[in-house]
């Protein structure tokens, strides 16, 4: 994609080297005042459509006015000369700020109707410029397959979307804490209260904490969010919560303000014996345990 504040700060100066105010160059443009300010503060690009017209009055050059030849410029380029030109998806997602949108939903329901997969990468570029109805469609299918992945695309599609794909996953009995906390901010309250009920009733009660700081003041199982950590914890689940690093879900360092000292320091010497750093647990646990975890750590 291009770099909309390079261009943004090409433009204005393309516009003070022809002496021109911002009114002077819309009323050349055919466009609002409001559009060149947004184009100069890098909110928004021309249409595509309109950059010919703005290089040949600010008398730049196409490669110019972005910054340097990039694939994105020869792209942009061929649809400059030709607003119907045959370009892939893959290509449209690279100048996807620059095409309308409703360019993008024909080339997008065309793969579609082809029996043709969009790939993960061309989804994301492609997002903030899709039809929200068919983005939607398109992140039930990725959930089926990855549901973590959803986090990247979630701001753009719809609340509803996002809880009927946690309520698909309730119902097959597949939801994965470690996959889904990355979409937690994401989904309604309902929703976030349906998987804690999902964790009560599956004996991962312990897990609650990763959802604490979306909870409110109260759980499913009507525990203040403050008292969550005194659930009783298996030393199998300390370590799975303490190995998680590689999912990306640290949940022993993000639950540290709601767990009591006994519990931290349990987490502290798996941590230990896993062989993790186990300074960050100092502050919340009691003198005689710190002194114990050190001496552990000598024998280490």
């Amino acid at each position: 994609m291009f770099d909309t504040n390079k261009v943004a700060s090409n433009i204005k100066n393309a516009r003070t080297k022809m002496n021109m105010t911002q009114m002077n160059l819309a009323d050349e443009m055919g466009v609002s005042y409001q559009a060149v300010s947004n184009w100069e503060r890098g909110n928004s690009m021309p249409d595509i459509s309109k950059l010919p017209e703005l290089c040949k009055i600010l008398n730049i050059s196409f490669e110019e006015l972005v910054g340097e030849r990039t694939a994105e410029t020869t792209v942009a380029e061929k649809l400059m000369q030709d607003e119907d030109a045959d370009v892939t998806l893959e290509e449209m997602a690279q100048v996807g700020q620059l095409i309308k949108p409703d360019k993008i939903e024909q080339k997008v329901n065309e793969e579609i109707d082809k029996g043709k997969k969009i790939p993960f990468s061309t989804l994301v570029c492609l997002a903030p410029f899709m039809d929200r109805e068919t983005l939607n469609r398109q992140a039930e299918e990725l959930a089926e397959k990855n549901i973590k992945k959803l986090s990247i695309i979630a701001p753009f599609i719809d609340r509803e979307t996002m809880d009927r794909i946690i309520d698909k996953s309730i119902q097959k009995e597949q939801l994965d804490v470690k996959r889904i906390v990355s979409i937690v901010p994401f989904l309604s309250s309902t929703s976030i209260q349906k998987i804690a009920d999902y964790l009560v009733a599956h004996g991962q009660s312990r897990k609650l904490v990763a959802l604490a700081p979306f909870m409110g003041n109260v759980t499913s199982a009507g525990t203040s969010a403050c008292e969550m950590p005194d659930v009783q914890m298996e030393s199998d689940e300390v370590n799975e919560m303490v190995e998680s690093d590689a999912s990306g879900v640290d949940l022993p360092y993000a639950a540290l303000d709601y767990l009591n000292e006994d519990e931290v320091a349990e987490i502290a010497f798996a941590a230990l014996e896993a062989g993790k750093p186990v300074d960050c647990y100092l502050d919340y646990m009691k003198e005689e345990d710190i002194k114990r975890l050190m001496l552990k750590a000598l024998e280490k």
